[in-house]
Order: structure tokens, then sequence, then C-alpha cells
């Protein structure tokens, strides 16, 4: 079931909406800011930061997943989800719920849900001012009556599960909780995190949590170390990004990325492949710093 995919280049969603296009279009200018874009097979375009579809089969995906589970940990704004389930997969996401799930550089604790600053504070990564009086209320309620919570970008992806129709099923909290039972004693077939340990203060950590919930293989992808030789290379780890935007942490070098695997309980780690993160609209910050500009990530897959 989880054979290699041949090597092709970009990929556009099936168009699942019953809304017509200027409808579909109007819900979409809603949502405050699509990080990834959604591009679909009838000329439909939602743009965001990133085009994951222009680079996705050099991940290594297998292209038919009939039948399989997956979870898409740290879904972000969806898109790989609404891939994997219309390559035939039963998909879960699992997202943070707020700033409160986020690793922030110089935190000392975090704040409950409640006390959350809604995903749209200028300030709330940084602190709890912007918290609302009364506390902070779910943004909506999924079909089991759980509440849910958008981080600062799945509003996206649950603006476009409603669009398309999708029957993704959806959890959320932090990396570090997930466990079985997160998941009513399930397991998958395959676990993604798509550029989510770059962010995390505790990589290995959230590799151990992935190994909890993984019955077959992990992909993760990551911004590494360039320019270091393999072989007797020793693993190392650089801590560049304090200076920049304080939720962003580790480099690998190769040797430190296939370690994290290793040390996470996996087995077979492969780390040949390599993928373009690549920007699609313009971002910048009040300084004027391009936030999205393309970027080489290391993939990494391996067994339980």
């Amino acid at each position: 079931m989880i054979d290699e995919a041949p090597v092709r280049t970009g990929h556009r969603l099936a168009y699942t909406s019953s809304l017509e296009r200027a409808e579909f279009e109007a819900e979409c200018a809603t949502v405050p800011w699509w990080y990834h874009s959604y591009y679909f097979d009838n000329g439909v375009e939602v743009r965001g930061d990133y085009d994951i579809g222009a680079d996705i089969h050099d991940y290594g995906f297998p292209l038919d997943l009939t039948g399989a589970t997956v979870l898409d940990l740290g879904t972000g704004g969806g898109w790989f989800a609404h891939y994997f389930e219309q390559r035939g997969a039963a998909v879960t996401t699992y997202d943070a719920r707020g700033y409160c799930d986020f690793d922030v550089y110089g935190r000392w604790d975090a704040p409950p849900i409640e006390e959350d600053a809604p995903p749209d504070s200028p300030t709330g990564v940084y602190n709890r001012t912007d918290a609302p009086a009364g506390g902070r209320e779910p943004d909506r309620y999924d079909e089991r009556g759980r509440p849910v919570y958008y981080s600062p970008v799945s509003s996206a992806f649950w603006k476009m599960r409603d669009l398309l129709g999708s029957s993704i099923e959806s959890r959320s909290g932090s990396i570090y909780d997930v466990t079985p039972d997160t998941f009513e004693g399930r397991k998958f077939d395959l676990v993604f995190l798509g550029a989510l340990l770059c962010h995390l203060r505790d990589p290995i950590g959230a590799l151990m949590a992935a190994r909890r919930v993984c019955d077959g293989r992990i992909f993760a992808s990551t911004p590494i170390v360039l320019g270091e030789p393999e072989g007797e290379v020793a693993p190392r780890q650089y801590l560049p990004y304090t200076d920049v935007d304080r939720i962003s942490w580790w480099l690998p070098n190769e040797a430190c990325f296939r370690h994290w695997f290793l040390a996470a309980g996996f087995r077979d780690v492969n780390i040949a492949r390599s993928i373009t993160l690549r920007g699609d609209v313009e971002h910048r910050d009040e300084t004027g710093r391009v936030h999205n500009d393309d970027q080489i990530h290391r993939v990494g897959r391996a067994s339980i």
C-alpha cells in the first residue's frame, strides 16, 4: 500500500464544492489569511503564502492511498489533508488550538485555551493582553459537539473542509499530548508532519508522540543546515531563529535530522529526498521582511 510514487511536477486538487465559482470565492474571501494556496482542476484559485501542490510529488507519497488511514499532524491551512483524502485515504488532522499550544521562545508557561488570544491578535503570540474578557469562546463545534478553536492558520482548513464537502476528521491540542486515546484508540498507516518540527522546542518529543500513533510509516519535513557532508559528521542542531519570529527553533544538519527519528523509536530512516517549499503571494511583515520566500526542506521517511 505504501509504495514509492513516481516523481511528477505539480498538482491541482479536484473541485468538489457544490457552489458556483463566484459564491465559492466570496466564501474564501471571509478568511483573513491563507497559509496554503489552493489550485483546483477547474481553474479556481485561492492563493496564499505557499503553493504546496507545485512540488507535492517530491515528497514520495504513494499516489494511491485507497484504504489507508492518514494523520496530518500540524495541518495548518489543510492542503495536505485534502490531498490525502482525494488520494483515497481516511484522513484525520491535528493542529494547535491557538498560541497557547505553540512553543514560544522566552515564554515560561502557556495560558489555558480560555485565556488565549484570538487567532487574529497582533500580540497574542507574546502575551495575554488580547485575551477577551470572560474567556475565549470556541470558534465552532464539530459534528460530535466538541469545541473547536482556530489557530492563526487553521480557519482556512475548516473553511475549505466545509466548502469541499470533506469528511476529514479533526482534533486539536499540543503536539506533545498526542496518544492513541486522542483518536479513540486508533493508530494510522501514515503519519505526516509538514514543516512543523522547526517550530517546536522539542522535535524529538514531537516525533515520539507521532510514533505512539503510527502503525506504518512517517513522513516529516524540515529546513536543515546545508553544506555539511554526511558520514562521520557529528549530529548538530542550531538555534538560529531567536531574533526573527520567536516561534521557530532548530536547524539540524543531515546527521542530526536522521537521529531525531532514531531517537523517537523509528527505523529504516531515509532522508535522501528534498523539496522546495514555494512561496506564492508575497507576505511581508511590518519591517518589510519577506516571510514566505522559497525554502529547501529535507524530507525524512521512516518505519515503526
